[in-house]
């Protein structure tokens, strides 16, 4: 007996170490913003063999993963990355949302209740995962180890770190450029003070030594032939620049930029910000000895500058060109180290985008393919004259968005003769007939029909019935909302996202690491299933709203 004992734990004790063997010492999510599919391949011959390349050529690439809700915006895409779950379960419905108690919009990630730390100055803002009401694949993990994994999570953004970082990270940090020279912060939610490794890296100043730099192309500019011309009538002009052309000499514009108050918010404008955040990243790596830990641990990254370059550039910009080939960098610097300091082929990395983006429409314009700008405030008042015409010269409409319209329900319940339901679909009947606006559908039908297929199942994705308005409004294909009076096609600069169509949810989808085979699909899959298939792999419960469609090429192998 005592020797059938000795060789059942000799085995238990082998089949456990094997299983530690098998596992990932560190798994790393990567989420870059505003980065559309078509990025991997247009620029595909400028990247060097250690970032983008490394993961196409030695890992695995879903080059046919969508949204499967709208709006595509950053709060949600975060939301649904890590927790494999649509809005409609989630509930984080938009960046902001109007919240009928308080009576005004709420920010994603707002929450009173705690203070941010690590500022120069006082702060009475504060941020969390609160209203995040799915758990996430970075939960899951911490649940399923017993608490015993690391979980980092870092952004230029809030909402790009705390989301995320879910609801039970070891840190969430973000940088703050508001109350303080652009330092890494965090909140109470987590921590009553920063740890020491972050105070030292922000006393550093890196991001002092990055804002005296002179951003010029990588490469010669005549190359960038992938690109629009340099300058253009396409790209918004920085403060302290009178066109839109390379060089940018930020220790010149910075003096401007300080005069108005937001110096260090020209890092959310560098090719130096994604190099300050790889810095922080791996300062993380270091310090909270990521990838030594009895189970597997999480570095979760999430690089903003690209979305504000997309935003004020535009996709066609020679400047969003050069922001990828220097990320390209910034990625091979990442995974040289990771190989250095967690080993190679000892992390399984996972790299996608939280939304796309549209050509700018100008351009489109310009070229022929239908495209527009909707007036929004024309809209709500042209529906607001039309409610108050019907139903008697009340308020009925609360806020009037380009996704969602709330109407006064206080005032409808207590108004005879005027129903909800009625109101919601004479509303909707209305904005239907204005031009641009593709469908007007009610919360009514949102939550009692059921759509398969097409917008207006992206639409019902989205639809979370405490928080979202009484009519969602979704646009024809290359429309975006604009909020003046008389708003013109020809005078947009840059783009922005938010859309059902293609150039919005179309997102690359790549994987690489152990375990990971090479290869590529062209079969859709949708951005919910990567908390699932992350799950899988580490053997752990599927996050609880997540979809249950693992990425099946992962595992056939």
């Amino acid at each position: 007996m005592k020797k059938i004992l000795a060789l059942f734990f000799s085995l238990s004790a082998w089949f456990l170490h094997a299983q530690d063997m098998d596992r990932p010492k560190l798994m790393v999510g990567i989420v870059v913003d505003q980065m559309r599919f078509d990025y991997l391949e247009r620029y595909y011959d400028k990247y060097g063999d250690g970032g983008f390349k490394r993961l196409l050529q030695q890992g695995f690439s879903f080059k046919n993963t969508h949204y499967n809700y709208v709006p595509t915006e950053t709060a949600p895409g975060h939301s649904s990355i890590y927790t494999g779950a649509t809005p409609s379960v989630h509930g984080i419905i938009g960046n902001s949302w109007y919240d009928r108690i308080l009576n005004r919009n709420v920010e994603n990630i707002e929450d009173p209740t705690v203070t941010l730390v690590g500022t120069e100055q006082p702060s009475t803002r504060g941020a969390s995962p609160r209203n995040l009401r799915s758990e996430t694949l970075t939960d899951q993990l911490k649940w399923g180890s017993n608490y015993q994994s690391k979980v980092i999570s870092v952004s230029f953004k809030e909402r790009g770190a705390i989301l995320p970082g879910g609801h039970t990270p070891d840190g969430a940090y973000w940088l703050d450029t508001q109350t303080s020279p652009g330092y890494f912060v965090s909140s109470t939610y987590y921590m009553e003070q920063l740890p020491d490794w972050v105070t030292k890296f922000n006393q550093a100043g890196r991001g002092n030594t990055y804002l005296d730099e002179t951003w010029n192309t990588l490469y010669p500019i005549d190359t960038y032939t992938e690109s629009a011309p340099d300058d253009n009538h396409y790209e918004s002009i920085l403060q302290g620049k009178t066109s839109p052309t390379f060089p940018y000499d930020f220790k010149s514009m910075r003096k401007e930029y300080k005069n108005a108050g937001n110096e260090y918010q020209l890092l959310w404008l560098s090719p130096w910000g994604n190099t300050l955040l790889t810095d922080f990243a791996l300062d993380a790596v270091n310090n909270e000895q990521l990838g030594t830990h009895p189970a597997t641990d999480m570095l979760c990254i999430s690089y903003s500058v690209t979305d504000v370059m997309g935003h004020t550039f535009g996709p066609q910009s020679v400047e969003v060109e050069d922001i990828y080939l220097r990320l390209d960098k910034d990625l091979e610097h990442l995974f040289n180290a990771l190989d250095e300091r967690v080993g190679k082929g000892e992390y399984v990395v996972f790299l996608t985008a939280d939304h796309g983006a549209v050509p700018v429409v100008s351009e489109l314009a310009d070229h022929g393919i239908p495209s527009g700008v909707t007036p929004v405030n024309p809209y709500k008042d042209s529906l607001d004259h039309y409610l108050r015409n019907k139903y008697g010269n009340k308020p009925w409409i609360l806020s009037f968005g380009h996704e969602n319209v709330y109407l006064n329900r206080f005032l409808i319940h207590y108004t005879p003769d005027v129903e909800l339901e009625e109101i919601q679909e004479d509303a909707a009947q209305f904005l239907s007939n204005l031009a641009a606006i593709r469908y007007a559908l009610t919360a009514g039908e949102l939550q009692e029909e059921e759509y398969t297929e097409g917008v207006r199942h992206l639409v019902q994705n989205g639809y979370y019935p405490e928080r979202s308005g009484d009519i969602l409004l979704a646009y024809d294909p290359g429309y975006i909302p604009g909020y003046g009076d008389q708003p013109d096609v020809h005078t947009i600069r840059g783009t922005v996202h938010g859309s059902a169509y293609n150039y919005d949810t179309h997102v690359p989808l790549l994987w690489y690491g152990k375990g990971i085979p090479h290869g590529s699909s062209v079969r859709q899959v949708h951005i919910t299933d990567i908390a699932s298939t992350f799950a899988m792999l580490l053997n752990l419960q599927i996050p609880s709203g997540a979809s249950q469609q693992p990425l099946l090429e992962l595992f056939d192998k």
